[in-house]
């Protein structure tokens, strides 16, 4: 040790101070990590949480239910003011959906959750109103998950250019 030099130092301090460094972006990477995975479920609490309140919304009004019901199994027997009002729940259901399908390609939902919540999806909204719903507005939706709901929907797929 009374033989090191000056430099000898500053090579030691360099070594220290790039080990210091490595582990600080290990640190970065785990909490960056964490509050991602956060975000995520903060997230799908949310989307939970709008499905929810619009769900019990629709159940606790006759009216809005039999439009709902109409609009899901046979949208051509809505009048234009229901078919609106069919599209402002259809929409962000299917919204839901797609943003379930985009985190699962994202690699934050594992193949488990994804194949029951497509599951879920294709028993519930996979329905004349909503496939009409979908091709009307596909435009709006991402291009990752076009392939997958013209397969659901039987939709030809389109340009988007």
């Amino acid at each position: 040790m009374k033989n090191l030099k000056l430099s000898d130092w500053s090579d030691i301090a360099e070594i220290v101070g790039g080990i210091a460094i490595i582990g600080s972006l290990i640190f970065v990477g785990v909490e960056l990590r964490q509050a991602t995975q956060q975000l995520i479920l903060t997230s799908d609490i949310d989307a939970d949480m709008t499905n929810a309140g619009l769900s019990i919304r629709i159940a606790e009004d006759s009216e809005l239910s039999e439009i709902v019901f109409r609009g899901e199994n046979d949208p051509g027997s809505l009048t234009d003011l229901e078919m609106a009002r069919f599209e402002n729940i259809a929409l962000p259901r299917l919204a839901m959906w797609e943003n379930s399908y985009d985190t699962y390609l994202a690699g934050s939902m594992s193949e488990v959750d994804w194949l029951a919540w497509d599951k879920f999806y294709r028993l519930r909204w996979n329905r004349p109103g909503y496939k009409l719903v979908y091709d009307k507005y596909r435009y709006g939706f991402g291009t990752r998950s076009a392939g997958y709901f013209e397969e659901i929907f039987g939709l030809e797929p389109i340009s988007r250019d």
